[in-house]
C-alpha cells in the first residue's frame, strides 16, 4: 500500500518525498512539504488546509472548487494531523 502523508495525503514513494524528524531521519507520517525538522512548515486550521488544497486536487482531475472540496473533506478529517476524536 502506498505511503500518504497524514497531513496532505501526497503520495510518499521515493526518499525525498519523506519530512524529516529533529533528529534528521525521515519521518514515517508526514511530507517533505508539511514536515521538516520534527515540526509542521505551517501551521492551519482543518478548513484552512483544505482550502489551500483546492489547486492541486483539482490537477489531479476535480472539475471545480466544490468537487474537490468535498473529496478532501472526505479524507482530510481521518489523517493523523486532522483526526480529532
Amino acid at each position: 500500500m502506498e505511503k500518504r502523508c497524514q497531513s496532505c495525503y501526497m503520495p510518499m514513494a521515493k526518499p525525498e518525498d519523506f519530512g524529516t524528524e529533529s533528529c534528521g531521519g525521515a519521518s514515517e507520517d508526514y511530507c517533505t512539504h508539511c514536515w521538516q525538522g520534527g515540526k509542521f512548515t505551517y501551521s492551519s486550521t482543518l478548513e484552512q488546509a483544505v482550502e489551500s488544497n483546492i489547486p492541486w486536487w483539482k490537477q489531479d482531475g476535480d472539475k471545480s472548487d466544490d468537487d474537490a472540496r468535498a473529496r478532501i473533506m472526505a479524507i482530510f478529517p481521518t489523517l493523523k494531523r486532522w483526526k480529532t476524536a
